[in-house]
């Protein structure tokens, strides 16, 4: 998966990028039709002091689209928190495109007997 990190007119440390990065990452392995993730680090200046950094994720690939945001006090957390939100995105979407490949058969046998 493609991970683009945008910051606004504030700069996030290195190893936030690198966390970001690497967990994201790994999101496409779970499900391979997503192929691209844009993620935004801002400040939210009308938040409360404990959770102004934000960090908000939009996914792509194959017409789906999953968004998450998450504030917390330092943005290493903020990832944390929009990767679990993610994830449960991520698992839904999956079982989903599973069900559609392999539907139930609740009883069908494929054939039909009209004699």
């Amino acid at each position: 998966m493609e991970v683009t990190l945008v910051s606004g007119a504030r700069t996030v440390p290195e190893d936030v990028r690198a966390l970001a990065e690497s967990k994201i990452g790994k999101l496409g392995k779970l499900t391979p039709v997503l192929e691209h993730a844009e993620v935004r680090f801002s400040d939210d200046p009308k938040a409360p002091l404990g959770s102004r950094n934000v960090c908000e994720v939009k996914i792509d690939g194959h017409g789906h689209t999953l968004r998450a945001k998450a504030s917390a006090r330092d943005p290493a957390t903020s990832v944390d928190r929009v990767v679990d939100k993610l994830e449960h995105q991520v698992e839904r979407l999956k079982g989903k495109l599973v069900g559609r490949s392999q539907p139930r058969r609740h009883g069908f046998s494929g054939r039909s007997d009209a004699s």
